[in-house]
C-alpha cells in the first residue's frame, strides 16, 4: 500500500528493477523500465559531463512527442535537477525568456527542435548547452555554450517548474516540489485502484501539470505509459485511431479532448472504454459530459479540480444516474492532503461556515509553499457539502485547458509599434468554445497594419492557445468615467 507520506523518487534503481516490464509504448514500439533507465542514466552522464548540479534548472522540449522526452526527463531528475518543460508549439524568444529567468543554461532536446533552440540560444546572446536525443532517447551530441561556466552547488530545489500565463506580460513560474507530488500521487493510485496492469495514456504536454500524474503517477505504480504523437491529438478521428491501438485502460485529459472524441463517434457507437477517465483543467458542459458518459458505460468517471499552484485538490467521481444533461457536475471534496475553506470576498478576513459561496483557499502540501493559496475561483459549498464551481474572480480564464491571463496578451499587443493600447476579453463561441477576443488603439503609424499582421507577431511570442481568434483595430478604446478601459463595452460588442 502506498502511503501519501511515504517519499518517492524516480530513480535509476527503480526502473533497473522492474527489468522487462514495459514502461512506455508507442503505436509501434515500446520499451522496457531497464531500457529506459539506461537511456535515461546516459542522458543524466552527459548533464554530468556538462557541469549540471542538483537543484539546477534543465530546459527540457520535444517536438516529436517520442520516447526522448521520457528519457529526457529522467535524466534530469536522475541527475537531480529540476525539469523546466518547454511548450514545443512556443516561439524560441518564450523559450529564451523563461531560461533567463530561470537561470537555465542547459536544455535537452529532440532532433527537430534543434534549430528552434540554437535560435533560443541566440536570443540569450551567451550559447546554451544542449543534449540531443533521438527518437527513443539515445543522446546524439551533448556540446558546451562557450560562455557558460558552471554554477555553484545549489540547494535541492523542487521536482519541476511550470510556467503559466502571468499577469505582468510575462511566463508566471510555479514549482512543483516532490512533496507535493508524493501526496498526489499516492492519491491518485489509491483513488483509481492504479497498478502494473493499467495503460496510462498521455495526452497532456509536460507544460500543463496534468502530464505529472502520466509520468509520475504511472511509473510510480509500475505501470505503462501510452504515449502518443501531437499529429493524433489535432482531430477527434486521429485520437479515436490512436486510442484503439493503444488501447489505455486510464485516461487524464480535458473535457474539450473527450468531447472531441464523442463527436466522432457515431450515435449508437461505444469508445474504447478505459475502466478509469479523468477530466480537468475546465468545466465539462453538462449536456457534453452526459452524452459523453453514454459513450463509455463501463468506465468510472471523475472530476478532477485544481489551479496549478495547488494541483489537484478537490476530486468527485461523477455519478451516471444523476446525468440528464441538466444536473450540475460539482468538483467534490477536498483531497485527503489538502485543507480547504471559502473565503468571504468582501471581507478576507470571515470565513464562510457552512452553505455559501466564496473563494476558494487551498493550504497543503501540494501547494506553492504549503499555502495558504487564493485560487481566485469562486466557489459554493451546498448543503450535500461538496464544492460547485461558479467562475473566476479575476481575469484569468482557461483556454483548451491551458490557463491564460488577458493582461499577458495585452502586454505582448502593446509592443507592436502600431498598437497604442489593446484590451482583451474572453468571448464565448458555439464552435470553439472560451476563445480570446483582442481590441486595439492604434496609433498614427498604423498603416498598413490589419489583423494578420498583428495575429503573426504575437505567434512569435506567445504560444498558439494564446492568440486570440480575432484582432479588432479601433482608432479609441472605450473608458468608463473614470477613465479605464470598459471592459464590458467591449463584451457587449463581442
Amino acid at each position: 500500500m502506498i502511503r501519501p507520506d511515504e517519499p518517492f523518487r524516480l530513480d535509476a534503481a527503480s526502473f533497473a528493477a522492474r527489468g522487462d516490464r514495459v514502461a512506455v509504448v508507442g503505436k509501434t514500439d515500446s520499451m522496457t523500465y531497464a531500457a529506459l533507465g539506461t537511456r535515461a542514466q546516459r542522458v543524466a552522464d552527459a548533464l554530468r559531463a556538462l557541469g549540471v548540479v542538483a537543484g539546477e534548472p534543465v530546459g527540457l522540449v520535444s517536438s516529436g512527442r517520442a520516447f526522448d522526452e521520457a528519457a529526457g526527463l529522467l535524466g534530469i531528475v536522475f541527475q537531480r535537477a529540476v525539469v523546466v518543460p518547454l511548450d514545443a508549439m512556443a516561439p524560441p524568444a518564450r523559450w529564451a525568456a523563461i531560461a533567463r529567468a530561470r537561470g537555465a543554461r542547459v536544455f535537452i532536446h529532440d532532433e527537430p527542435a534543434r534549430a528552434l533552440v540554437e535560435k533560443a540560444g541566440e536570443l540569450l546572446g551567451t550559447g546554451l548547452s544542449r543534449v540531443c536525443l533521438n527518437g527513443t532517447g539515445d543522446v546524439i551530441e551533448a556540446l558546451r555554450g562557450e560562455t557558460q561556466a558552471p554554477p555553484s552547488p545549489m540547494d535541492l530545489g523542487p521536482a519541476c517548474i511550470l510556467h503559466t500565463s502571468g499577469t505582468t506580460g510575462g511566463p508566471k513560474p510555479v514549482p512543483i516540489t516532490w512533496a507535493g507530488l508524493d501526496a498526489f500521487t499516492a492519491f491518485m493510485i489509491h483513488l483509481v485502484g492504479l497498478s502494473e496492469q493499467d495503460r496510462v495514456l498521455r495526452v497532456a504536454e509536460l507544460v500543463f501539470d496534468l502530464s505529472w500524474f502520466d509520468h509520475v503517477a504511472t511509473w510510480r505504480a509500475g505501470a505503462a505509459l501510452c504515449t502518443m504523437a501531437r499529429r493524433d491529438l489535432a482531430s477527434g478521428k486521429a485520437l479515436l485511431t490512436a486510442m484503439k491501438t493503444l488501447e489505455p485502460t486510464v485516461v487524464y485529459g480535458v473535457p474539450s479532448m473527450f468531447m472531441k472524441l464523442a463527436t466522432v463517434c457515431g450515435e449508437t457507437d461505444l469508445l474504447p472504454a478505459p475502466r478509469a477517465i479523468l477530466y480537468a483543467g475546465e468545466v465539462f458542459p453538462r449536456r457534453e459530459l452526459w452524452g459523453f458518459a453514454k459513450k463509455v458505460p463501463e468506465s468510472r468517471i471523475w472530476n478532477l479540480y485544481g489551479p496549478t499552484e495547488t494541483n489537484v485538490c478537490t476530486f468527485y467521481e461523477v455519478e451516471r444516474e444523476k446525468l440528464d444533461g441538466q444536473a450540475e457536475t460539482p468538483i467534490g471534496l477536498a483531497c485527503p492532503y489538502a485543507r480547504s475553506w471559502l473565503l468571504d470576498e468582501n471581507d478576507h478576513t470571515r470565513v464562510i461556515a457552512g452553505e455559501g459561496i466564496g473563494e476558494l483557499v487551498i493550504e497543503g502540501p501540494t501547494t506553492v509553499n504549503g499555502g495558504p493559496y487564493r485560487t481566485g475561483d469562486r466557489v459554493e459549498r451546498k448543503a450535500d457539502g461538496l464544492y460547485y464551481f461558479r467562475g473566476r474572480i479575476d481575469r484569468m480564464v482557461k483556454i483548451r485547458g491551458y490557463r491564460v491571463e488577458p493582461g499577458e496578451v495585452e502586454a505582448a499587443l502593446g509592443k507592436h509599434p502600431a498598437v497604442r493600447q489593446a484590451a482583451v476579453i474572453v468571448h464565448d463561441d458555439e464552435r470553439l468554445g472560451k476563445t480570446l477576443r483582442a481590441f486595439t488603439a492604434v496609433g498614427q503609424n498604423a498603416a498598413g497594419v490589419d489583423e494578420r499582421e498583428l495575429r503573426g507577431f504575437l505567434a512569435e511570442v506567445l504560444p498558439g492557445y494564446m492568440v486570440p481568434e480575432r484582432i479588432v483595430l479601433l482608432d479609441e478604446l472605450p473608458r468608463t468615467v473614470t477613465g479605464k478601459v470598459d471592459y464590458r463595452a467591449l463584451e457587449e460588442r463581442g
